[in-house]
């Protein structure tokens, strides 16, 4: 009976604190909250579509707990993909702290690539992690390829994510949303 509940003791303690981190702030802040206003600016948006119809939104937002009257800016990713035959919608976000890290990301690695390819047989990937989007960027020696993945609770569902090769060269208009959130 010990070693059972020491057991249970340690697998909770173990995996307790890493689901209540997996999710971003602004996540946590909207579940937490009991009425909210999300503010989004539709002048300010880069918007990548595949030609199977998908589609990924990048915007700022501002979220208000309209019972404190707290607020919290943030970069909402709406991504909507066709998904073991069915359409598939999900919201994430990057939280203000994780942003400037996105800019590094996209200013150093996406923009300075869209044009370049590697070497035959050959790729480049390049990969950026927040607690609820992934973005990988490959240079490949054909095709450049942006992938994004959205999580909940630090899990991704990796069949259904998006993905676009003729949409590259719209990465100027992320880096422009991305600088916009202050």
């Amino acid at each position: 009976m010990r070693i059972q509940i020491l057991m249970l003791f340690l697998f909770t303690s173990y995996f307790s604190p890493a689901q209540n981190n997996s999710n971003s702030d602004t996540r946590k802040f909207i579940e937490n909250a009991d009425i909210t206003r999300i503010d989004r600016d539709w002048n300010i948006v880069a918007n990548l579509t595949s030609g199977m119809g998908e589609s990924v939104s990048f915007f700022p937002v501002e979220i208000t707990d309209l019972k404190t009257n707290q607020k919290v800016k943030a970069l909402q990713v709406d991504m909507t993909v066709n998904c073991r035959g069915f359409e598939y919608s999900k919201s994430s976000w990057v939280d203000l702290n994780e942003i400037s890290e996105f800019v590094i990301f996209v200013e150093t690695y996406i923009i300075p690539n869209l044009e370049k390819k590697a070497e035959k047989r050959k790729s480049i990937t390049y990969v950026f992690k927040s607690k609820e989007i992934i973005i990988s960027f490959i240079v490949g020696n054909y095709n450049n390829r942006i992938s994004v993945y959205l999580k909940d609770k630090g899990v991704v569902e990796e069949q259904c994510y998006f993905w676009t090769e003729t949409q590259i060269s719209k990465s100027p208009e992320l880096l422009s949303v991305l600088q916009s959130i202050k």
